[in-house]
């Protein structure tokens, strides 16, 4: 899995428990990534079952914006949540075994040889 895919799904899984989710620029934005490549991302999790999406609606009056495109908001499903959970583990723990081999081959004193 890409760095940016699970950036997604951290953002993601930050607003699982938000009802409402979130919409596709606020998650460009969270992640830094061009929408260009969020979009995308989405579309692939939401065909694989881990993310729905829906539209809003004009008639939300907790929303107060002015008039302009309909977001599209998007949510981790249950299946979603716990397979993004995992792939962020999977990540951290190839982190983590990395760091271990280059304290190994480091000279002590540098940064991660410590």
């Amino acid at each position: 899995m890409t760095d940016q895919m699970l950036s997604v799904l951290s953002v993601l899984l930050v607003c699982a428990g938000s009802e409402k989710g979130r919409y596709g620029q606020a998650i460009a934005a969270a992640t830094a990534l061009r929408t260009g490549t969020v979009y995308p991302i989405l579309i692939r999790f939401e065909r694989a079952g881990w993310v729905t999406s829906r539209w809003e609606e004009r008639d939300d009056p907790s929303e107060s914006r002015d008039s302009g495109a309909l977001r599209k908001y998007y949510k981790l499903t249950p299946e979603g949540r716990e397979r993004a959970r995992d792939a962020l583990t999977r990540r951290e723990e190839e982190l983590a075994k990395a760091v271990s081999s280059l304290r190994l081959v480091l000279p002590p004193g540098s940064v991660l040889g410590q």
